[in-house]
């Protein structure tokens, strides 16, 4: 008889979690026949996790056991489940199989619940096997060898079984301790304050027999479970087909507004962004409207708002002789509110490219790229979180267009500071208010255009009801930017 093959986590089965996100951060889910610490204060998702899972695997067919050693009853426990989408009545002692371990545990001590996950696990025809509240096992055990030793036993009983098990405890004992050293992953649930705001996350200290996204990655909890978000740039796309083409061949894009396509030398280049930098009330909105305004069936577009609902932004255009009701009706343009408040980051950038993709967008319009700024729990990720978030756009195929408020209403000494998003902007096209002649009026400039020749002259603009008309550029007077222009000495 030939020597039994050795088992490699590598090539063993995956068994898909069924939780939003977590299969990315895992790079294809759970391993089969793994051991696996969930660990977390109460409060933190553990229950939701796995249950999550055992109902995922159900529905697939498969049966899942839950081993509780908590004095829970399990109709308490299934009744605060009972409203979450993906529980299902039906499944339960069909698919999802609840049992208690606490009077084995009495009885018998560790032995009687090794004991109990074998029968129980094999009446029950069951792949996956939860035990929550490991807590109590290694606070009741005689010693730490003999702790050690029942973690020892568990992850052997899941590499020979080939059965996935989850051990959730809510101990913060060290890295060093036997459930954390012995185990083939360790996954850490946990929730943080910071500025009065809480946030959970999630976090991948150890996974054997497979690469993983380390770090935090923050999650939500719903009334459909819990939802992992990857941070975004922890998975870097590659070069996309349209990184590769040479610009010169790239089609352009027309802004709906004449005099700022012939600045931009026939239109902006497919797959940029465009940022439009100006303080508030300047006419940023009225730009992007007037560039979705050139939305068709065969080239949708999407508004992403994080200040003005659909009715506003329809009305806001009629002022500019904009009609946005055909292009909304026609299915050409939808627009999405989403206020940034009590957001996630990662939140909005996921449900963001979401939308792109389920409705095919080529043209985007972001109301407000600054509320990405305020939707971030660390405010030095946004760079990075940018930078992969136009990557990602550019590689559906979409061509973008952002605004962000600068507070300086006028010019004066100060600097105009755009932060990251500039680094990540193909195009910048600054807009502010000039006094001159007694008179409060608006500029327009192009400061940076990657792709393409521009018009580098700073010219006037004026919001009209029948749209936005660029003039020709200020005569003579120096310091336009500033906000106060002068004519150079020496000229009349």
């Amino acid at each position: 008889m030939s020597e039994p093959e050795e088992w490699s986590p590598a090539a063993a089965q995956r068994l898909t979690t069924g939780v939003a996100g977590l299969d990315e951060i895992l790079h294809g889910g759970l391993i089969e026949g793994s051991a696996y610490l969930v660990q977390g204060a109460p409060g933190t998702g553990k229950t939701i996790l796995a249950n999550q899972l055992c109902f995922s695997l159900a529905r697939q067919g498969g049966q899942a056991l839950y081993l509780t050693l908590l004095s829970e009853t399990h109709d308490r426990l299934i009744s605060h489940l009972a409203d979450m989408s993906f529980y299902d009545r039906n499944a339960v002692s069909r698919g999802v199989y609840y049992a208690s371990g606490f009077g084995a545990f009495e009885r018998e001590g560790l032995a009687g619940i090794l004991r109990l996950m074998r029968t129980e696990s094999r009446a029950r025809g069951a792949t996956l096997l939860v035990l929550d509240g490991l807590f109590v096992l290694e606070d009741a055990s005689v010693s730490e060898v003999a702790f050690r030793r029942f973690v020892y036993d568990v992850t052997i009983f899941a590499q020979l079984t080939g059965m996935t098990v989850l051990l959730l405890t809510n101990s913060r004992r060290g890295a060093g301790c036997p459930e954390y050293t012995l185990v083939d992953g360790w996954i850490e649930l946990g929730a943080d304050l910071k500025d009065l705001r809480t946030y959970r996350y999630l976090h991948v200290h150890k996974f054997r027999g497979s690469a993983f996204s380390e770090g935090r990655h923050m999650l939500t909890i719903s009334q459909a479970g819990l939802r992992v978000l990857p941070r975004l740039e922890s998975e870097h796309l590659p070069q996309t087909p349209e990184d590769a083409r040479d610009p010169r061949e790239r089609m352009r894009y027309a802004t709906g507004i004449e005099g700022l396509d012939r600045m931009f030398g026939g239109g902006i280049p497919q797959y940029s962004t465009t940022l439009l930098v100006g303080p508030t009330g300047i006419g940023k909105t009225a730009f992007g409207l007037h560039f979705m305004s050139q939305c068709t069936t065969e080239d949708p577009g999407l508004i992403f708002s994080f200040f003005e609902n659909a009715v506003e932004l329809c009305e806001k255009a009629a002022d500019f002789g904009i009609d946005l009701e055909p292009l909304l009706a026609s299915g050409a343009l939808s627009i999405r509110r989403e206020p940034s408040i009590e957001r996630l980051l990662d939140e909005l950038a996921y449900d963001l490219l979401e939308e792109v993709r389920g409705r095919g967008v080529k043209r985007l319009f972001v109301e407000g790229v600054e509320a990405f700024h305020q939707a971030a729990v660390y405010p030095e990720r946004l760079g990075r979180f940018l930078t992969e978030l136009t990557t990602r756009l550019r590689a559906a195929g979409v061509t973008s267009m952002y605004t962000l408020e600068v507070p300086e209403l006028m010019g004066g000494e100060q600097a105009i500071k755009v932060g990251p998003v500039s680094a990540v902007a193909h195009n910048i096209v600054l807009l502010r208010y000039v006094e001159l002649q007694s008179e409060t009026r608006r500029s327009i400039a192009i400061m940076k255009a990657r792709e393409s020749r521009f018009d580098a002259k700073i010219r006037e603009y004026r919001l009209t009801d029948e749209g936005i008309r660029i003039e020709s550029p200020f005569a003579h007077p120096e310091d336009v930017l500033t906000g106060h222009p002068h004519r150079r000495r020496g000229r009349e």
